[in-house]
Formats: C-alpha cells, structure tokens, sequence
C-alpha cells in the first residue's frame, strides 16, 4: 500500500491528478490497507472500532486539504496540497519532521482543527502546514 499511496501523492504533487481527484482513490487505499491489518479478533467481533465510526472520520476528512509550503532562501519550492485522508502517510514521507511535528500534525487532523497547525522558520528557510 505505501507504493501505491506514495504514486498517487507523486501524480497529485507533479499536478496530474487534482486533489478532489486523489480523494477517492487514497480513501480506497486507507480502506484497504484498514481491512487487512485488521486484527483476528477483530474480525471475530471482539473489540476494534466499529465501521460507523470509520464513516464519520471519513467524512470528517472527505473533502479537506493540508497544504504544505516550504520556502528556501525567502523563496517558495514547494507548495503543495494533499488530500486530508492521505495526510497521515504523507506526513510519514516528510524528512526533516521531528517525531513532535508529526505527533502535533496527527492530533491536529484527529481534532478537526483548521488552519496553520505547524510554522518553522530559521533564517529565510520557512516550513508551514496548514489544514483548510
């Protein structure tokens, strides 16, 4: 799942595929890799988090974007927008994060919080994540 999660950020980042676009297909993937990680007694009825509860963290997700903009030098190199439902393994792929960042970032998109969630700056260097 990682490879397959990782081509369609590729394609959304290079702007062949539209976040709107990636939606769907990442929310089918989480899905997935969800149903095969699933634990025996869980799949035996014996704890685990119901499917409704899968369904109101979707749509809580459905639709939102966390935006990434990393400026060098006072200039801006990236400025990407990634799918919230994609947004967890996204942010695992990010070097540089400090466990803190992602810890801060995760509890953020869990809470529903919109807007900036995360601003480094050192010098003209500048890392900013924002949730919209």
């Amino acid at each position: 799942m990682p490879d397959e999660m990782a081509a369609v950020l590729r394609l959304v980042s290079e702007g062949r595929l539209t976040a709107d676009e990636a939606a769907p297909i990442v929310a089918a993937l989480e899905e997935k890799a969800r149903l095969e990680s699933r634990p025996a007694a869980t799949a035996q009825g014996r704890g685990g988090a119901s499917p409704s509860a899968g369904t109101s963290a979707h749509e809580l997700l459905s639709g939102r974007l966390l935006r990434v903009v990393i400026v060098e030098d006072g200039r801006t190199v990236v400025n990407l927008q990634i799918p919230l439902v994609a947004a967890g393994l996204a942010i695992d792929q990010m070097p540089g994060l400090s466990s803190d960042h992602r810890s801060r970032i995760a509890e953020a998109i869990r809470s529903g919080l919109t807007g900036p969630i995360l601003e480094v700056a050192d010098g003209g260097d500048q890392v900013r994540i924002v949730i919209e």
